[in-house]
C-alpha cells in the first residue's frame, strides 16, 4: 500500500489522524479522571470536615448545658424533683439525639430525665463517667466516655460529663448527657448528600464500628472483613497522629474512596465510603459517545482521500517525472512551468526556487568550501547575495600569527620539509582558530591572519581571540616535540592582537574575491605581532578593556609602533581563565656563560633583511632559547637582530636571528639580552661546543 502515492496519502493521513484522536481523547480522559478523583477527594474530605464540625458544634452546645447545670448546683437549693424537671426539659430540648440528661452524687443517688427504672444495685459511682469525672486534672471539668452500645437501646453512644462543685471547691455531683451517635449521623444525612452506594459511618479510634447502614456490622472491628483496604483503614485509624486521611484502593473488586476525620473532643472518627465508579461514570458514558463519532468521522474521512487523491496525484506524477529528469541529466534545467495557482501550482514553484537554491548552494560549496571556515559558507549559503561584493563596518578583533625565524631557517631545509613543517603549523593553528568561532582570512607563508566576530558574532569576541591564541602558543609545545622527532629545529611564534573597526565582506574582483577584513585596525594588528617575541601574545589596549576580566596580564609595555604617532600600550598575556584556565608555556631556559666570548657582527634587520650594521660585539651567554650580547652602543627593545659569527679572516656561515628584549648599561658598554628566533646548525654546534 506505501509504495503508491495514494496510498502513502491514505495512511499518513488517516494513521495521524487515527493517532491524534487516540491521543487527544486519552489525554482528555486521563485528565478529566484525575480531576474528577481530586474533586472527590476534596469533596470528600470537606464533607469529612463539615460533618465533623456540625458534630463539634452539638458538643459545644452538650457542654453548654452541662455548664448551665453546675452553675445551678453551685447557687444551690435545688431537690431531686425539681433536678429531674430540668433534666427532662433539657432533654426534649436537645433533641432527639440526647438519650438522657442525668447527675450522680458521692451518697450514691442518681437523678434523670429517664423514665425508665435503674437496674437493681446501679451505683452512679461506680460508672465510667463518673469515675473518669473524678480523675481530671483539677482545672478540667468536661470530659466524654469511650464510644460504647448502651445497654438498654444497643445504639453506639457517648456520655458527655462534668464535674460539679460548690462554691468551696467541694464535690456536688457529677453531671452527664447520652449522645445517640446513630441519630447525630442521621441528622448529618440531611445536610451532606451521598452519592449512589456511599456509606457514612462512625468509628472508635481503636476502628470500631459504631455506626453504620449495615446493622450486621455494628460493634464489630473495621478491619474484622479481612479485606486488605479495610485493613490499612483500621491501620490509620489506630494511628493517634493522624486526625484525618483519605486514599483510593480496591476492595471487593472494585476501587472505592476512603476517607476519616477525627470528632474533636471524642473517641471517634466520621468515615466515607464512595465508590469510585460512580464518580466516574458520566465520563465514562461521555468516552464511549466520543468512540462512536470518532469511528463516524474517521469512515467519511476515507471516503473523502479517496476522490481527492484521485485528483491530487495525476498532477504530482507529472511532476515527479521533470524531477526525475533533473535527477538524470546531472544538472539543473529551466525553471518547469507552473500549471495553477494552487497548492499544486505553489508545489511547482517552490520546486523551481528549489532548483535554483540547490543549484547556488553547490555553487557556493564547490567554490568555498575549501578555502574558507565553515561559518562562512553557511552565510553564503542563508545568504546568497553575500557572494557580491562589498562589506559592511563591524567591530571585530584580529590576531596576527607569525613563526619567529622561518625564513631563514626554510632556507636550511628542503621543499619537502618546509611544506610538511607548514601543513603542520597551519592545520593545527587553524583548528584551533575554529574552535573558539574564528574566521581564518589568509595565510601568508608561516604568517596566519585570523579575526573574530565575523560573519558570526557570538559576543565575546575579543575572550575567544585571546584564549584561542593561548591555546595556540600551547600547541606550539606538541609541533615542536614533533619537529625535533622529525630532525627539525624547534620554532616559536609571536601573536599580536587588536581589536576596531573594520569594513568585513567579500573583498576583490568579480572573479577573483575572498571573505576578509580591511581597515586600520589590521595595520595595527601587524605592529603589535611584529613587537612580539617567539612563545608571546602582545594585545592592544583597546582588547585589553575588553578582556581585563579574564586575562592574565604578565607585564605592561609602551612602544611606538610605525604608523602610529603615540605611543601604543601593550600588555603581556601570561593566560586566561575564560572558558577555562590556560597558561601561555613559560621559558625558563637561563643562558649559560661561554667558556671564552665570541667576536659577532650585529647587524639590524627590518621586514626581514638587512637594514644596517650596528657594530662588531661579543657574544658572552647562550641557550636555546636566549643569549646575551655585548655592544659598546644600545640597541631598544624591541629591535630584530642578526648576529653573525666571524674568525679572524672573515664572517662564516654561523647566525643567530633574535630580537632584543633587554638592554642593560654596564658601564664600559651595553649588554643586550636577545630573545632567539633562530640559530643555524652551524652556529648551534659551535656555541656547545664553547658552553662550560
Amino acid at each position: 500500500m506505501l509504495t503508491t502515492l495514494r496510498g502513502k496519502f491514505l495512511v499518513f493521513i488517516l494513521l495521524p489522524v487515527l493517532a491524534a484522536l487516540i491521543a487527544i481523547t486519552s489525554v482528555s480522559y486521563f485528565s478529566a479522571r484525575r480531576y474528577l478523583i481530586d474533586q472527590m477527594k476534596r469533596s470528600g474530605l470537606d464533607a469529612l470536615k463539615a460533618d465533623a464540625a456540625r458534630f463539634k458544634n452539638m458538643i459545644i452546645q452538650v457542654h453548654a448545658v452541662l455548664g448551665s447545670i453546675a452553675i445551678a448546683e453551685e447557687i444551690g437549693g435545688l431537690t431531686d424533683s425539681q433536678r429531674k424537671k430540668i433534666f427532662i426539659k433539657i432533654s426534649d430540648a436537645l433533641g432527639n439525639h440526647v438519650t438522657s440528661v442525668f447527675m450522680g452524687f458521692p451518697d450514691g443517688r442518681m437523678v434523670r430525665s429517664k423514665k425508665t427504672l435503674l437496674p437493681k444495685g446501679y451505683d452512679p459511682r461506680e460508672r465510667p463517667w463518673y469515675r473518669e469525672a473524678l480523675t481530671l486534672p483539677p482545672e478540667e471539668f468536661y470530659g466524654a466516655t469511650y464510644p460504647y452500645l448502651d445497654a438498654s437501646t444497643k445504639d453506639p453512644t457517648i456520655t458527655f460529663f462534668r464535674r460539679i462543685l460548690d462554691k468551696d471547691g467541694q464535690l456536688i455531683g457529677v453531671g452527664g448527657i447520652d449522645v445517640d451517635i446513630a441519630r447525630i449521623v442521621d441528622t448529618l444525612s440531611q445536610y451532606t448528600g451521598l452519592p449512589k452506594n456511599g456509606v457514612r459511618f462512625i468509628l472508635s479510634d481503636d476502628a470500631r464500628i459504631l455506626v453504620h447502614p449495615e446493622m450486621s456490622r455494628v460493634g464489630t472491628y473495621l478491619d474484622h472483613s479481612r479485606e486488605a483496604m479495610d485493613v490499612r483503614f483500621a491501620e490509620l485509624i489506630r494511628d493517634p497522629t493522624l486526625n484525618s486521611y483519605q486514599f483510593i484502593g480496591e476492595r471487593a473488586d472494585q476501587r472505592w474512596y476512603m476517607g476519616f476525620h477525627r470528632i474533636e473532643d471524642t473517641r471517634g472518627f466520621i468515615a466515607l465510603m464512595l465508590p469510585a465508579e460512580e464518580v466516574l461514570r458520566p465520563l465514562n458514558n461521555l468516552i464511549r459517545e466520543m468512540s462512536i463519532i470518532a469511528t463516524a468521522l474517521i469512515f467519511i474521512l476515507l471516503i473523502v482521500l479517496l476522490v481527492m487523491t484521485r485528483k491530487i496525484t495525476r498532477p504530482v506524477y507529472a511532476l515527479t517525472e521533470a524531477a526525475r529528469k533533473v535527477v538524470k541529466e546531472d544538472e539543473y534545467q529551466d525553471a518547469i512551468d507552473v500549471p495553477s495557482k494552487d497548492e499544486l501550482g505553489q508545489l511547482t514553484e517552490s520546486f523551481n526556487v528549489m532548483m535554483e537554491g540547490l543549484r547556488q548552494r553547490d555553487f557556493i560549496r564547490d567554490t568555498f568550501g575549501r578555502y574558507v571556515t565553515k561559518e562562512v559558507v553557511e552565510e553564503l549559503i542563508d545568504n546568497p547575495d553575500g557572494l557580491r561584493l562589498g562589506g559592511e563596518k563591524r567591530e571585530v578583533t584580529i590576531m596576527f600569527s607569525d613563526i619567529r625565524g622561518f625564513t631563514p631557517l626554510s632556507e636550511h631545509l628542503g621543499p619537502e620539509q618546509v611544506v610538511d613543517l607548514l601543513n603542520r603549523y597551519l592545520g593545527d593553528m587553524a583548528d584551533i582558530v575554529e574552535k573558539y568561532g574564528g574566521t581564518v582570512s589568509e595565510f601568508v607563508g608561516d604568517a596566519i591572519l585570523a579575526f573574530f566576530g565575523a560573519p558570526v558574532d557570538h559576543g565575546d569576541s575579543p575572550s575567544r581571540a585571546v584564549a584561542c591564541a593561548v591555546e595556540m602558543q600551547m600547541a606550539m609545545v606538541t609541533i615542536n616535540k614533533d619537529n625535533v622527532e622529525s630532525g627539525l629545529s624547534e620554532v616559536a611564534m609571536g601573536i599580536g592582537i587588536n581589536t576596531g573597526d573594520v569594513i568585513v565582506g567579500n573583498i576583490g574582483s568579480e572573479r577573483r574575491a575572498k571573505y576578509g577584513v580591511v581597515g586600520h585596525a589590521i595595520n595595527l594588528t601587524a605592529r603589535v605581532e611584529s613587537s612580539t617575541i617567539g612563545g608571546q601574545i602582545l594585545i592592544s589596549e583597546a582588547t585589553y578593556d575588553k578582556v581585563k576580566d579574564t586575562v592574565i596580564i604578565k607585564q605592561e609595555r609602551k612602544l611606538r609602533l610605525k604608523g602610529v604617532d603615540e605611543e601604543v600600550v601593550l600588555y603581556d598575556v601570561a593566560g586566561v581563565t575564560f572558558p577555562e584556565r590556560l597558561m601561555v608555556p613559560a621559558l625558563h631556559e637561563v643562558p649559560l656563560p661561554l667558556s671564552t666570548p665570541l667576536d659577532v657582527r650585529v647587524i639590524r634587520m627590518k621586514d626581514k633583511k638587512e637594514a644596517e650594521f650596528v657594530n662588531q660585539g661579543r657574544l658572552t651567554h647562550f641557550s636555546a632559547n636566549c643569549a646575551h650580547v655585548a655592544l659598546n652602543q644600545e640597541i631598544r627593545p624591541p629591535t630584530e637582530i642578526r648576529i653573525d659569527f666571524c674568525d679572524d679572516r672573515e664572517c662564516v656561515n654561523e647566525k643567530i636571528y633574535g630580537r632584543v628584549v633587554e638592554a642593560t648599561n654596564a658601564g664600559d658598554g651595553f649588554e643586550h639580552m636577545l630573545r632567539i628566533s633562530y640559530a643555524s646548525p652551524e652556529a648551534q654546534k659551535h656555541l656547545k661546543q664553547l658552553l662550560y
